[in-house]
């Protein structure tokens, strides 16, 4: 699976975020005024695309966007990026905020694989420490025989689910 992009999150949040859906810049801006949460994201989206010019001509009589204007004229687009990285506070909190909320997204994968390997180590620990077969595991909790063995005994944690890992773990832990 390809890792998620700055680019590509912010085409599927601002659209997430949009009440219709879209991301046409002129829709959006529309939008911008009974939904404030996408205009912080909506001027990121357009700087990624390289729509500035297009965001600024749509978000003219819009009051709640007058802050493009002078966002565009102090940084480019790699500035930005580079302040957002850096957690820049001359950036508002709410452009802070959609890139940490990006950088969660990016990583979640990572962080899951992290808790599974925590949850094997521990349901590996309980069950050496209470005598509890693999057979007695999967039977009792009807598992796929190959999976729990390749997970159990070779930490093959891509085997398991993390809610099946935390149910392995939650059944050791009542015996």
């Amino acid at each position: 699976m390809q890792r998620l992009t700055f680019h590509r999150y912010l085409e599927r949040y601002v659209r997430s975020l949009s009440h219709f859906k879209t991301n046409n810049i002129y829709k959006l801006v529309k939008e911008v005024p009974n939904n404030l949460r996408i205009r912080e994201p909506l001027l990121l989206y357009a700087y990624s695309f390289d729509k500035v010019d297009r965001l600024l001509k749509a978000s003219v009589n819009c009051s709640e966007c007058s802050e493009y204007t002078n966002l565009t004229d102090k940084y480019s687009w790699s500035e930005l990026l580079r302040l957002l990285e850096e957690n820049d506070t001359r950036l508002g909190i709410l452009y802070r905020k959609v890139y940490k909320s990006y950088i969660s997204r990016r990583n979640m994968p990572d962080t899951e694989n992290d808790v599974r390997r925590l949850i094997h180590k521990k349901s590996r620990e309980l069950q050496v420490n209470k005598g509890v077969s693999n057979y007695r595991l999967y039977t009792d909790l009807n598992l796929n025989h190959g999976n729990v063995n390749a997970y159990l005994k070779h930490g093959d944690i891509s085997k398991v689910k993390k809610e099946t890992a935390e149910n392995i773990l939650n059944y050791l832990k009542a015996l």
